[in-house]
């Protein structure tokens, strides 16, 4: 393995050298999406990796000149890896691919149809929250952060090796966040590239005005994909949306991750409990989870998506069974406010 950056001069203002040939680069999300967000390049001499190169904006903003900056030409790009479908992860595919027609994107299997199809996440996600959530006017506002979707070259498994130059990163699949949701390891260095699964008790808005719940489709994944990455020998954990660390303060992000876990379990039983032969309200439960965590919008897809992950949970267990009522029943759901950051 080479690091070719130099050692006295190894970062530039768009790149961070976190040692060993990763560098930690700045995206625009911040400004299209009021979150932070990190892309990580892998290099070897003059080959490189991309892990979640951001929305459809974020190479001609951000990471091309970035890239640059490190002596590197576009046509290095090697492979453009994706840790999952969702927009931010995925949307920069295609213009990396426009710039390094040779580079191959790769994407978890389970979620490469959302990476490839908009429209199907859009049906299996997005559009999939009746009576609770209804996101159909920002409809354009997510196709603008991916659409042209890309093809993606190679379906990547659990165990999977990934070459750069002569370095290489394990698959390791986590899904609880998405179903198909990986992370990347390189044994070598200890350098652990873990997406979206590692979110502590939430991302706080780059405007630091809210913060955006931990996302998840299902309780049970996450806590088993979570407790995987805690069994690794990582040295350094960098998580999408939060700041590189060290291995002593890695694993306290990942107890909290599991920690959080363990409190809206609490939270969603003891509500439960509350209602009593009363219908549970998907809406109610959003607004006590919002206020755990400090949310501003208790109607954000974060929200929403983690309280039906437990709501789920329950169903499965048998505490609770699934309903229609009619519009003419009086729920309560709290108002919607604004913007959705997509994590």
């Amino acid at each position: 393995m080479t690091d070719s950056a130099g050692p006295l001069e190894p970062e530039t203002p768009g790149a961070r050298h976190l040692g060993a040939g990763v560098y930690q680069l700045a995206t625009d999300y911040p400004e299209v999406c009021n979150a932070p967000l990190w892309t990580y390049l892998i290099r070897d001499a003059d080959s490189f990796a991309l892990i979640d190169p951001g929305v459809k904006s974020t190479p001609g903003a951000t990471l091309f000149s970035a890239v640059r900056e490190l002596g590197l030409g576009l046509d290095g790009a090697q492979s453009l890896l994706a840790t999952h479908g969702h927009p931010d992860h995925s949307g920069g595919l295609t213009e990396w691919k426009a710039a390094a027609p040779g580079a191959s994107i790769a994407a978890p299997l389970g979620d490469a149809p959302w990476v490839e199809s908009f429209e199907k996440q859009w049906v299996q996600f997005w559009d999939d929250y009746p009576g609770t959530l209804d996101l159909s006017g920002e409809r354009r506002d997510y196709e603008e952060l991916c659409v042209p979707e890309p093809r993606v070259d190679e379906l990547l498994r659990d165990g999977d090796l990934v070459a750069v130059g002569s370095r290489q990163l394990r698959v390791v699949e986590t899904r609880g966040h998405t179903w198909g949701h990986c992370a990347y390891f390189e044994e070598a260095t200890g350098f652990l590239f873990t997406g979206d699964a590692v979110q502590g008790r939430g991302v706080r808005s780059s405007d630091g005005d809210t913060m955006f719940c931990p996302m998840y489709l299902n309780a049970v994944e996450m806590r088993a994909g979570l407790r995987r990455l805690r069994d690794l020998p990582f040295t350094m954990l960098c998580p999408a949306h939060a700041e590189p660390k060290g291995r002593e303060d890695g694993l306290a992000l990942l107890d909290a991750s599991l920690a959080f876990i363990d409190d809206v379990d609490a939270l969603t039983r003891g509500f439960v409990d509350e209602c009593g032969d009363d219908p549970v309200i998907t809406g109610e439960l959003c607004a006590r989870i919002a206020a755990l965590v400090g949310a501003k919008n208790p109607l954000a897809p974060q929200v929403v998506t983690t309280a039906r992950a437990h709501l789920y949970l329950l169903a499965r267990e048998g505490r609770l069974d699934a309903a229609w009522l009619s519009r003419d029943v009086a729920i309560t759901v709290p108002a919607h406010h604004g913007a959705h950051h997509v994590h």
